[in-house]
């Protein structure tokens, strides 16, 4: 005689707790842990002295990035802030695209002038980059949930310290190079341009100059001292090395196309007007 099949038998599934809700001082408490956190690796990509490390400490911040987007996910916010919380997650998503954008100057190893760019130039401007990066991520984060939070003033570093040669300008009139004899020459310059220049007097070679000086933006001087005929080139750009006497930005290379008589004392403008009497053709870098 066959026994009865066993009646299956269903095991109630346990339903998952439902997800705490914040209020909206634990969700500020939330955002400000945020905070405190990414601002230990900011403050680490801040202090880096050179390039490697600041490598080293950008690919932290990022991580850490990842890492506290993952932790708000997790959280549910108070229900008036859901749209809120949703854009706050999108504004952390696009840290690294915007990341990318910031450190493009930052990539480049040469100058607009295609001069190697300095070490210390390339980390100002890495730092500059996540410096606006940090900054575009806490004023999205700041529009999204509203003036009732707050998000940003923990994280946002202070800007860095440009180095000398960034933005650098020389002192209008400073004679920069002179070799040679002096003779009775005398050469007054008007810059009425909207560009820093350095004029350079040579005899032949701009390499090889009787004199150079700088003459700012709208700035007039005096080159005395110059001796014979010579010609005259002048060279525009914006971030004036003083250690290597140049332009290291924007630069622009010209000379007057007629060698002056040293018998005279000469006028030059810079300023291109329609009754201008003299030519000037470009020039290699000199």
């Amino acid at each position: 005689m066959s026994k009865p099949a066993p009646t299956p038998t269903q095991t109630p599934t346990a339903t998952p707790p439902a997800p705490v809700r914040l209020s909206v001082p634990m969700y500020q408490r939330a955002l400000t842990n945020v905070e405190k956190v990414l601002r230990t690796y900011v403050v680490r990509v801040m202090n880096a002295k050179t390039v490697a490390s600041f490598d080293a400490a950008r690919g932290q911040l990022a991580a850490a990035v990842v890492l506290q987007r993952k932790a708000l996910e997790g959280v549910t916010p108070p229900k008036a802030l859901s749209q809120a919380h949703s854009s706050v997650l999108e504004a952390f998503d696009e840290y690294p695209e915007n990341l990318a954008d910031n450190l493009s100057d930052a990539g480049a190893t040469k100058t607009s002038c295609g001069l190697p760019k300095a070490p210390a130039v390339r980390l100002y401007e890495a730092k500059k980059g996540v410096r606006s990066t940090v900054a575009e991520l806490t004023q999205s984060v700041s529009a999204s949930v509203g003036k009732g939070l707050r998000f940003g003033a923990l994280v946002v570093p202070p800007a860095p310290k440009a180095p000398p040669s960034v933005n650098g300008r020389g002192t209008n009139g400073q004679v920069i190079q002179r070799s040679g004899a002096r003779g009775p020459g005398r050469l007054e310059i008007t810059n009425g341009s909207a560009s820093d220049v350095v004029i350079v007097v040579t005899n032949s070679n701009p390499r090889k100059p009787q004199a150079s000086i700088y003459v700012r933006a709208s700035g007039k001087t005096t080159l005395n001292g110059i001796r014979g005929s010579y010609y005259v080139y002048f060279k525009s750009g914006t971030s004036w090395d003083a250690a290597n006497r140049r332009f290291t930005e924007n630069c622009s290379y010209e000379r007057y196309d007629d060698r002056f008589d040293g018998s005279f004392d000469w006028t030059i403008s810079l300023a291109r007007t329609p009754l201008g009497n003299a030519s000037t053709s470009e020039t290699d870098a000199f």
